[in-house]
């Protein structure tokens, strides 16, 4: 009797977590003038929330010009100024003003290693670079 009440419990349970799938959490500082850490590897089709802190003094923003994404959202914790209908261009963007929090995230359809930038005026020029490492 207490198998027929204990067997639907538990695989309740079990089928509950074979399909929820798991979401890779990364935090990733932008100071002047560059990403800490400068590297991200996280899974191939496992969704992305990658909280963007900016410690800088200035606005800085995360971008990829292009890589395969679905389910992009972003918040944002304070007023930005460069939005992303302002970058179409990018597959991948999230800007940050100083002091304040981003969140992205994000689901990356094809392995690869994806160059990371700061689109504001001057910053890649001056090294603010990393790399997405999907596997």
């Amino acid at each position: 009797m207490l198998f027929k009440k204990v067997l639907p419990v538990v695989l309740v349970m079990f089928l509950s977590a074979c399909s929820g799938q798991s979401v890779t959490k990364a935090t990733l500082t932008m100071k002047e003038f560059g990403f800490e850490p400068n590297t991200i590897t996280v899974a191939v089709g496992t969704p992305v929330e990658l909280t963007l802190v900016n410690e800088g003094a200035i606005e800085h923003d995360f971008v990829i010009e292009i890589i395969p994404v679905e389910n992009v959202s972003i918040s944002n914790s304070g007023d930005h100024h460069m939005s992303t209908d302002e970058h179409s261009e990018f597959d991948l963007h999230s800007s940050t003003t100083a002091g304040e929090t981003s969140t992205l995230t994000f689901t990356v359809t094809e392995p690869g290693t994806y160059k990371i930038i700061c689109s504001v005026p001057g910053h890649l020029d001056a090294g603010m670079t990393g790399e997405l490492i999907v596997k």
